[in-house]
């Protein structure tokens, strides 16, 4: 019996991605079928984004026409955004799901996601031109494009965490959580960015594992899946710094090999300014605040900050205070955000998370200091870059608060962050038994997340 335990304990690290198949497969199929409809952060926007790149508009708009079937079905449910009272009833469930496309168009602005590239929209895109191929009603089509969604998104993360080296145990707990869970089965672009992210650091932990530089095709897979996370989301610019790392690319010209990542990393930059760029000027803003909380100018925001430094001190207070919050929607806030778990969850949560840092930590190959330093200074400007860009854009001018960060956007970058965690020592047998845990702690959600969703959507 020992026995079996052990060799249980042994094999399970290299077949985390199974194991993550086997939890992460039936709870995104739930939430996507269950889920009501455009109940995820901007799914109405994200949406009409993936509607557009359907239909050939790539580029980048501040809106766009849709056929207003999927009016029909927002109509349905409009009132239950930011609102835990509010049930998915059982008419409003006839209601949605006979909706009906009616041939007509309508112009909805959708600037937040008109101006995201369209890399982040493509298997939604899939689904809307499938589902109207084969007659599928608005609300079908929505299901059909979350459910193409996530399995681009869970395809891809478990071959990442197939390949990855360091940063794997973390990487399995983040994917596993609540907010990963829903965001996979939504219509938005974050699990094509977490996903991609999580491909881009495993095969970087991989080639630094084996102490061998990326190989061509490697390479090409890097930057080109960096290139989609940072244009869909420009403070992900800040994970370029990763290009830098010691020994990653192979040296040109008897140069240091850093000298070809910071190359990339300039490339990166080039495109992802140049596509913005050219988005704020085509749509005139990047994100449309909500009424009532003031006059925001990007540019006006930036004036003002330079001119006043010390309301960094401030912000930077604003941003701890509310840190718990972050926390909670990293963990899992679903819905609108409205959709909370347990109290009791996030501390459990924390816990395995927690555990995942020291199964990391516990055993492996040291990281050289310069690749831990790295991808430490890359995760917190990739904070510091949510922050300041939510406070140009969302913010209203002069205001000693920063509106619009949610928990998610920080999910990427804690997975960059993981590969360079340092070693604190060299047990295999603590290493197996820590990720066991992990594992095993996986089962909470299975049990607490399905009531959480049919008892805020359906009996209250």
């Amino acid at each position: 019996m020992k026995e079996a335990a052990r060799s249980a304990l042994r094999i399970l690290p290299p077949n985390l991605h199974w194991v993550f198949l086997l939890f992460a497969i039936p709870q995104v199929v739930f939430l996507a079928l269950w889920t009501p409809p455009f109940q995820t952060p901007d799914e109405p926007a994200h949406f009409d984004r993936a509607w557009q790149i359907a239909h050939l508009q790539i580029g980048p708009h501040s809106g766009g026409f849709a056929d207003t079937g999927a009016d029909h079905i927002w109509d349905y449910v409009a009132g239950m955004p930011h609102n835990p009272n509010a049930l998915y009833t059982k008419a409003e469930q006839v209601g949605a799901e006979s909706a009906s496309w009616t041939g007509q168009s309508t112009f909805r602005e959708f600037p937040n996601t008109g101006t995201g590239a369209l890399t982040g929209y493509l298997p939604q895109a899939m689904g809307i031109l499938i589902g109207r191929a084969v007659g599928l009603g608005p609300w079908r089509t929505l299901e059909l494009a979350r459910l193409l969604n996530a399995a681009f998104g869970i395809a891809v993360c478990a071959l990442a965490l197939s390949w990855c080296r360091s940063g794997k145990v973390i990487m399995f707990a983040v994917l596993l959580m609540p907010m990963s869970l829903s965001l996979f089965a939504s219509c938005g672009q974050d699990a094509t960015l977490i996903a991609l992210t999580c491909l881009a650091f495993a095969t970087i932990s991989k080639q630094l594992d084996a102490c061998r530089p990326l190989s061509r095709v490697q390479a090409t897979l890097v930057i080109v899946a960096l290139l989609v996370v940072a244009v869909s989301r420009p403070p992900y610019l800040a994970l370029l710094p990763v290009l830098l790392f010691p020994g990653l690319f192979e040296q040109w010209r008897n140069r240091p090999s850093w000298i070809r990542g910071f190359c990339f990393a300039c490339l990166t930059f080039v495109i992802t300014v140049t596509w913005w760029v050219t988005a704020m000027h085509t749509a005139r803003a990047v994100a449309t605040p909500m009424a009532g909380i003031g006059p925001v100018d990007a540019k006006l925001q930036l004036v003002n900050l330079l001119h006043h430094p010390g309301m960094l001190g401030n912000l930077l207070s604003y941003a701890f205070q509310h840190r718990t919050e972050y926390i909670a929607q990293f963990i899992g806030c679903l819905g609108w955000l409205d959709t909370v778990m347990p109290g009791i969850y996030y501390l459990a949560m924390i816990l395995v998370f927690a555990v995942a840092v020291l199964a990391e930590m516990s055993h492996g190959r040291r990281p050289a200091k310069s690749v831990t330093v790295l991808s430490i200074a890359a995760c917190c400007a990739g904070v510091a870059a949510v922050l300041l860009v939510e406070y140009l854009i969302w913010t209203p001018v002069g205001a000693a608060a920063i509106y619009g960060v949610q928990g998610r956007y920080f999910i990427p970058l804690v997975i960059a962050v993981a590969v360079g965690l340092p070693r604190l020592g060299n047990s295999l047998k603590d290493q197996e038994v820590l990720t066991a845990i992990v594992v095993a702690a996986q089962l909470i959600t299975v049990a607490v997340l399905p009531h959480v969703i049919m008892a805020r959507y359906y009996t209250g």
